[in-house]
């Protein structure tokens, strides 16, 4: 038995309020991430094969299932994670899964949304599973287990039937499996508050997740460059675009305050759903980049997709703008101001976009970006003062 139970160990409530030591992601969940790779470069493929405002929304659509399937396991471990056999095989099963949901994404909306539906709910069976497991072994958490459990098992449900149904029907219930479970933390936050979050765990998490999509980025830089010829103006296009890439990194990593998970279930809320945008703007920003090279190397196919960079970067800095809102110690701050100054900006910069060259385009979208690290590093001694430590 003593040798089993180095391989079997029940799910525990693995938060610091119950004497665990502070956690940090383990290696099983960084490989978990590295499959994210893939979804999130087969999303950006599809745009880049259809970059219209048509595209673009669906590229939208599906990056939101593709997020909340990363975060149902990530809250899960925060929470229970004990990383054992049962618990590494489950889940690479859904990484599996996972695999073949970022394979099914170019087809989604046509003769693969069957197989889409069919990976996303093998996915769901296997967080269904751990949270069985979680139900059986933590009772102390099986109110909030019980409400992930009825919820996710309602999504299967609907998703089951979509496949009965033709386009566009089943795309609305796609939509309404979603939402229904997208609603369920801020019920189950509020009604089980003895089943709190690692406020440390959370957000490497997700910084991780970010800096995996970052990379997305750049390697659409890269992309772009190899792509094309080497030119001036790509070259120029190519700098611009890793410059933004590496502004973004910048402001995310030195002026988050991350311990706005630990301040109230409404605050750690809005960190962990406002971290959709940010999520989905760097890496449309990534795609925009790449768009921008090869119009610049004069590729007739990417002259007027100029707004995709645009919406990117708007999408992003409105996401950052909504978690700095949920950052004591006041509301509005220059923070607070600089994204949404930098959003709405790029929001005027879209409605011009198709006049201005790609080459102007990318540089003054950076310039902003570049603008708020300066700004933020004159008010570093401020900052100083609430900045956690960096990952």
């Amino acid at each position: 038995m003593a040798d089993l139970s180095r391989f079997l160990d029940p799910p525990r409530l693995r938060t610091i309020e119950q004497g665990f030591e502070e956690r940090h992601a383990t290696w099983l969940e960084l490989f978990f991430d590295l499959v994210f790779v893939v979804a999130v470069a087969e999303l950006g493929q599809n745009l880049t094969h259809d970059p219209t405002l048509h595209g673009f929304l669906l590229y939208v659509g599906l990056f939101i299932p593709v997020i909340w399937v990363w975060a149902g396991f990530t809250f899960y471990a925060n929470r229970f994670d004990t990383d054992d056999l049962t618990y590494r095989l489950l889940v690479l099963f859904a990484m599996f899964a996972v695999a073949a949901l970022a394979t099914n994404t170019p087809d989604a909306i046509d003769k693969g949304g069957r197989s889409f539906a069919i990976s996303f709910i093998c996915v769901r069976l296997v967080l269904l599973a751990l949270y069985a497991r979680a139900i059986r072994y933590v009772p102390r958490a099986r109110p909030v287990a019980y409400i992930y459990f009825a919820a996710f098992s309602l999504g299967v449900l609907i998703w089951l039937v979509s496949l009965l149904v033709p386009p566009p029907g089943r795309w609305w219930l796609w939509a309404v499996a979603l939402v229904s479970e997208l609603g369920v933390p801020f019920y189950a936050w509020r009604r089980v508050p003895g089943a709190p979050v690692d406020p440390r765990h959370l957000p490497e998490r997700f910084g991780l997740l970010t800096i995996i999509v970052l990379g997305e980025s750049v390697l659409a830089v890269v992309l772009g460059v190899a792509d094309t010829s080497w030119e001036i103006d790509s070259g120029f296009a190519a700098a611009g675009g890793f410059l933004a890439a590496a502004a973004v990194w910048w402001i995310y990593f030195d002026y988050l305050d991350e311990s706005v998970v630990s301040r109230g279930s409404i605050a750690g809320l809005v960190f962990t759903y406002a971290h959709f945008p940010v999520i989905i703007g760097i890496g449309t920003l990534g795609v925009g980049v790449k768009f921008e090279i090869l119009a610049a190397a004069g590729n007739p196919n990417y002259q007027d997709t100029g707004w995709v960079l645009c919406a990117g970067v708007a999408i992003c800095m409105i996401g950052l703008a909504a978690i700095h809102l949920a950052t004591p110690p006041t509301l509005f701050d220059a923070d607070v101001a600089a994204r949404l100054v930098t959003a709405a900006l790029a929001l005027v910069l879209l409605a011009f976009s198709f006049a201005l060259p790609p080459l102007a385009l990318v540089w003054s979208l950076t310039a902003l970006l570049v603008a708020q690290v300066v700004l933020e590093l004159a008010r570093h001694e401020e900052h100083a003062g609430t900045r956690v430590e960096s990952y």
